[in-house]
């Protein structure tokens, strides 16, 4: 159910984008807030596991993870937060039994949160895109500039990680995640080019934001890089596997709009903004003139402050936290600004 996925994601990014930009706090950049969000596979029956026998895993990789990987993921926590209420509780205490199972014990400050969110499914069709899809997709691509990250990256991204057939235990069929970023030289003539981060810098915070989604160990020998140097398609590439995940994250340089959509035949999903969505079709087009089978075509949604806008500047403070124009021209003001 890709759309009502990708749904909540975007509501979660505008509302985490509205809070800091209500507040003034730094999003998405050295010294900020970097959020990912995550989705848990929870069934509300779950009970507590026996101490020497937790569940089997289901989803072994995220951006959906089975909750028994979750909780066993042996990273630290500086808080923890928890909803008050029955269900929050019960949430918790499953929690905490199934990583007590293993040794270090559960770490973090526990904090406790009121309430809680409750989420009302719409009857109606989010959009004209299907709902859901029974196709399979092992190769999925996704393009653009990735300059500055932010969360409408981070929205694109983690929805074309949502569109790669989920890894289980039972079967483990490599994924590839190929990420087109645009070349350098196409991006000289965007405005304020001199605040444009590099191809090499911009790859790795891609790859820095995918890693912690997808990969759920701490064995530093699970993650292999690879440079190639020689054009990949029109350009350079960079390599990242995670073994265990079985997901190889493949950054290649663009130099046209169309990447490895039409140079890898193994490609069958293209994710896609509002933006880029003629893009789509002009994939499309030349892969059936080469007597392809067309990509299928996911578009997410766009994030915006209409229903929470009251405190919000929504033409200012909000959309400068999810634009790379408007991050590369408070960048240049910055370095412009005299010294008092």
């Amino acid at each position: 159910m890709f759309k009502e996925t990708e749904h909540l994601l975007a509501e979660l990014y505008s509302m985490i984008s509205v809070i800091c930009a209500q507040k003034n706090i730094e999003l998405d950049s050295p010294g900020g807030i970097d959020p990912r969000i995550l989705l848990v596979e929870y069934e509300v029956s779950e009970s507590l596991p026996e101490e020497q026998n937790p569940p089997s895993s289901i989803f072994t990789s995220g951006p959906i993870i089975d909750f028994n990987t979750f909780a066993l993921t042996r990273r630290s926590w500086q808080y923890i937060f928890c909803v008050e209420g029955e269900q929050g509780q019960q949430v918790f205490r499953i929690y905490s039994a199934i990583v007590n199972t293993k040794s270090p014990s559960l770490r973090g400050q526990i904090r406790m949160v009121p309430g809680g969110i409750t989420m009302v499914s719409k009857t109606e069709p989010i959009s004209e895109t299907p709902a859901t899809s029974s196709n399979k997709h092992f190769v999925v691509a996704v393009g653009g500039t990735f300059d500055h990250l932010h969360s409408g990256h981070k929205l694109l991204l983690t929805a074309t990680a949502l569109m790669l057939q989920p890894s289980t235990t039972a079967e483990r069929t490599p994924r590839r995640l190929i990420v087109g970023i645009t070349g350098d030289e196409l991006l000289k003539n965007k405005k304020y080019a001199e605040q444009l981060e590099g191809w090499k810098q911009r790859e790795e915070s891609v790859v820095n934001f995918l890693i912690p989604l997808l990969s759920f160990t701490i064995d530093d020998n699970d993650i292999e890089r690879i440079s190639v140097n020689e054009p990949v398609v029109n350009g350079r590439g960079v390599f990242t596997r995670l073994k265990q995940a079985a997901i190889t994250i493949e950054c290649v340089e663009i130099q046209d709009p169309f990447g490895p959509t039409i140079t890898d035949e193994t490609v069958s999903a293209l994710v896609v903004s509002g933006e880029t969505r003629d893009g789509g079709a002009a994939v499309n087009t030349k892969r059936q003139e080469q007597g392809w089978k067309p990509l299928e075509i996911f578009e997410i949604d766009v994030l915006d402050a209409e229903e929470d806008s009251e405190s919000a500047n929504k033409s200012g403070n909000f959309a400068a936290k999810i634009s790379s124009t408007a991050i590369r021209k408070k960048k240049a003001e910055e370095t412009h600004r005299p010294l008092l």
